[in-house]
């Protein structure tokens, strides 16, 4: 009469869990360092922007989870003054202008791990033998996350800026002092 005992862990579920916490690491890191650029719209965010008549146009700023809120209104002031100045105009007055906060959530999977004991009693040619399995479930998390997006219609001009206006940004000034913030993350 003999008995073999046998402790086994359900090793490939461990380390599937340690990829996927490895993963998801590696993507957090990636996509920390991944907030728009000074750029047209595209799959990050960028910028739009319509021509409504001669001197009036709609701009448009999105940036993603990662663009705080201050950098998406430099980017949306920066675009109209080089559309202004792209459009032959010196100096733009915003007419309206918005920012928003749209808000999402992203949720990681949970994960399970569990262990598995067995043993076995074998006595002539019969066996006998029983097996416990214990597991841990770990939730996954849920993270907020919080796009920014700005609009400005703007109506652009040719000559001195006003003074009195402070609605009124010279475009050669803006593109002068804010291309250097703006341009370093192209």
């Amino acid at each position: 009469m003999g008995t073999i005992l046998n402790n086994r862990t359900t090793s490939k579920v461990e380390m599937k869990n340690l990829l996927m916490t490895c993963f998801i690491i590696w993507c957090t890191l990636a996509l920390s360092s991944c907030a728009t650029p000074y750029q047209s719209a595209g799959f990050r965010g960028g910028y739009t922007d319509i021509q409504l008549d001669s001197n009036t146009f709609q701009v448009t700023f999105r940036g993603n989870a990662y663009t705080r809120r201050q950098s998406v209104e430099t980017y949306l002031l920066f675009r109209c003054a080089e559309l202004t100045a792209e459009a032959g105009y010196d100096y733009f007055i915003i007419l309206g202008s918005d920012t928003e906060a749209r808000q999402g959530t992203f949720s990681t999977p949970g994960t399970y791990s569990s262990t598995t004991t067995g043993s076995a009693t074998i006595s002539g040619n019969t066996a006998f033998g029983s097996a416990t399995t214990h597991g841990t479930y770990s939730p996954g998390q849920t993270f907020l996350i919080t796009k920014y997006g700005a609009t400005a219609m703007i109506k652009a001009y040719k000559g001195e800026k006003p003074a009195d206006n402070p609605t009124a940004f010279d475009a050669s000034e803006i593109l002068k002092y804010l291309g250097p913030r703006v341009l370093q993350y192209k």
